[in-house]
């Protein structure tokens, strides 16, 4: 049988994750959002029970990897503007 001390790993993982309502919130999105980009692989998701939670993680790979450069977007708007 394990002991508290052996558990502490497990339940370090468990607090860090996410339910559906507090991603939903983190993303400003809705609840049918999450749904389509797990769907599509593009946030991944823990199946828990019924439903699904979702790790730290996996939340914050997705938020970086929307970001997007505006720099760059500028860029090419401006050369196409002038031609």
């Amino acid at each position: 049988m394990q002991t508290k001390s052996e558990n502490k790993p497990a339940l370090a993982a468990i607090e860090d994750l996410y339910e559906m309502s507090q991603v939903a919130q983190i993303l400003r999105c809705s609840r049918k959002t999450i749904y389509r980009l797990i769907s599509s692989g593009r946030l991944g998701a823990v199946r828990w029970g019924r439903s699904y939670r979702f790790r730290r993680q996996d939340v914050q790979e997705f938020v970086r990897g929307s970001l997007v450069n505006h720099g760059r977007a500028e860029g090419r708007i401006s050369t196409q503007l002038t031609n």
